[in-house]
């Protein structure tokens, strides 16, 4: 089965960020990339997609670094979910910091307690409640899943 890059522009529809809420959400799925300490390539590559898709002349590597600065694992996650997610006033912001850090969760098709884990923070600091999440976890999956 060919793997393809996972296309945002499905998964955030034509919604739009501004600044302040694009480097939310770039921040919010770092952090899910890495919740065991170790992003995969899969999950890297979900994230340079992300990245590419809200600001398209972004140099990744850069965002890469920046957002790898500080980074100490565990420690550092829940603080950061929570200043990132103070970001977000707006909904619609909020539902797509959501779908972000589920399509970075689940592109590798792999889980574990530590994404788990980061996804309830997420979950609790964007002030979504479980049904919604669900249904934004599922619109995400029809969107990474849909064919051309």
């Amino acid at each position: 089965m060919e793997r393809r890059t996972p296309d945002f522009a499905r998964v955030f529809g034509d919604n739009k960020l501004d600044e302040t809420e694009t480097a939310a959400v770039i921040e919010l799925a770092f952090l899910m990339a890495h919740a065991n300490g170790d992003a995969s390539p899969d999950e890297l590559e979900s994230l340079r997609s992300l990245i590419k898709h809200l600001i398209p002349n972004a140099n990744v590597g850069l965002h890469f670094e920046k957002f790898s600065d500080g980074f100490e694992g565990e420690p550092t996650i829940g603080v950061r979910i929570k200043g990132a997610a103070s970001k977000l006033s707006r909904p619609i912001a909020k539902e797509l910091a959501y779908k972000a850090v589920y399509a970075v969760a689940v592109y590798d098709l792999e889980t574990n307690e530590e994404e788990r884990d980061v996804e309830e923070r997420v979950i609790n600091a964007l002030g979504l409640d479980e049904k919604r999440a669900h249904e934004l976890g599922l619109e995400t999956t029809h969107a990474l899943l849909a064919r051309t």
